[in-house]
C-alpha cells in the first residue's frame, strides 16, 4: 500500500512510471477507489437521510464510472495506436487520489470552496491527462479528447445509477433534480414515477 501512496505523490508532481509500475495486487487500488467513493458521499446530503444508502450509492457510482472510464479510455489510447502494456486500472484509481482532500473544501466558505473545488478539479485532470499520455505515448491532446469525450457518458451513467438507487430507496432525489433528469431525457420511469 506505501507503493500505491508513493505512486500517488509522484502523480501529484507529474513525475510517471512505466505502466507496469502500476499492476498492484487486486486489492490495493479496490480498497482505494471504495475509500473513494465514501470519502465523496459525505457530500451527498441534498440525497436524503439514509447515510448507508448514500454511501452504497456512492461506492457504487465511484467503481462503475472508474471501470467504465478504464475500457473507454483504454479503447480510446488503441485507435490512438498506444501500445499498452498491462491494465490502466491501477493507473486511473491512483490518479484520482486527490479526490482525498476534496472534502476539505467544505470548510471553507461557499464561494471559496467553489474555487478550490474548481481547481482540484483542473489539477486532477491534469495528473489524470498526463499520466495516460506518459503510459500511453498519445499525445495530451488525445488523451484530453478522450476525457472529455467520456464526461457525457459519465452524466447518463450518474443518472441511471441515481434513477436506481432512488428506487431501492437508497437515495432520495431532490424534485429540482428529477425535473432536470426527465428535461434532459436520461431519467428513468422510477425518476418519472417520483416526480408524480
Amino acid at each position: 500500500m506505501r507503493v500505491l501512496i508513493d505512486d500517488l505523490f509522484d502523480l501529484l508532481r507529474l513525475r510517471v512510471k512505466p505502466l507496469a509500475a502500476y499492476q498492484y495486487p487486486w486489492w490495493q487500488p479496490a480498497l482505494l477507489l471504495t475509500l473513494l467513493g465514501v470519502i465523496a458521499s459525505g457530500d451527498t446530503t441534498e440525497l436524503g437521510s439514509n447515510v448507508a444508502g448514500r454511501i452504497g450509492f456512492m461506492v457504487a457510482f465511484t467503481w462503475l464510472e472508474t471501470v467504465f472510464f478504464t475500457r473507454f479510455i483504454g479503447f480510446w489510447l488503441r485507435l490512438g495506436k498506444a501500445e499498452l502494456a498491462g491494465s490502466l486500472f491501477g493507473l486511473v484509481v491512483v490518479a484520482s487520489g486527490l479526490q482525498f482532500i476534496e472534502p476539505l473544501t467544505s470548510w471553507l466558505p461557499d464561494d471559496v470552496a467553489a474555487g478550490a473545488d474548481m481547481l482540484l478539479s483542473l489539477l486532477g485532470m491534469v495528473v489524470l491527462v498526463n499520466a495516460l499520455s506518459q503510459v500511453s505515448g498519445v499525445s495530451k491532446l488525445r488523451v484530453l479528447a478522450g476525457v472529455v469525450l467520456f464526461a457525457p457518458l459519465a452524466l447518463v451513467l450518474l443518472a441511471a445509477t441515481l434513477s436506481l438507487a432512488n428506487t431501492a430507496g437508497w437515495v432520495d432525489l431532490p424534485a429540482d433534480m428529477v425535473a432536470m433528469m426527465q428535461q434532459k431525457g436520461v431519467a428513468s420511469s422510477g425518476s418519472a414515477a417520483i416526480a408524480k
